[in-house]
């Protein structure tokens, strides 16, 4: 979620054999690539260097989650203590967020993988299993 907004969905389709991150550290990292011979419509579009340097910042950025220092031992998250991304409320989009993705993948998302035969010639596996809207 951006600004409440859904951007993206990975669902955890685990018992059709596509592994999930559910029992592993995660992090967040950020960076910016030169991507544009596949992720800009196909190449088409070409960054334009004399932009450079290209930066990227963020506010107000917060993370919740069940945090753990990278040395601890990872069981301090999982057992009998629940969180609020374990209730049902939260694990499938309300009819509103739904649209709201639909409005976000039709107005802002330029590249799926699912779709680039080029780079994926064997549709991935988690691709077949959901409904790309």
């Amino acid at each position: 979620m951006v600004d409440e907004t859904p951007i993206r969905v990975h669902k955890n389709l685990e018992d059709k054999g596509i592994p999930f991150a559910k029992d592993q550290a995660m992090g967040v990292y950020s960076s910016i690539w030169n991507a544009d011979d596949w992720a800009t419509q196909g190449g088409l579009v070409k960054t334009d260097w004399s932009h450079a340097p290209f930066v990227a910042s963020y506010k107000e950025f917060q993370i919740d989650a069940c945090e753990i220092p990278m040395t601890s031992d990872l069981s301090k998250c999982n057992g009998d203590q629940k969180f609020w991304w374990d209730e049902p409320t939260v694990s499938e989009l309300s009819l509103h967020q739904n649209h709201q993705l639909i409005w976000v993948r039709a107005n802002h998302m330029i590249y799926d993988y699912c779709y680039d035969a080029t780079r994926f010639p064997v549709t991935p596996l988690e691709c077949q299993h959901h409904r790309h809207l």
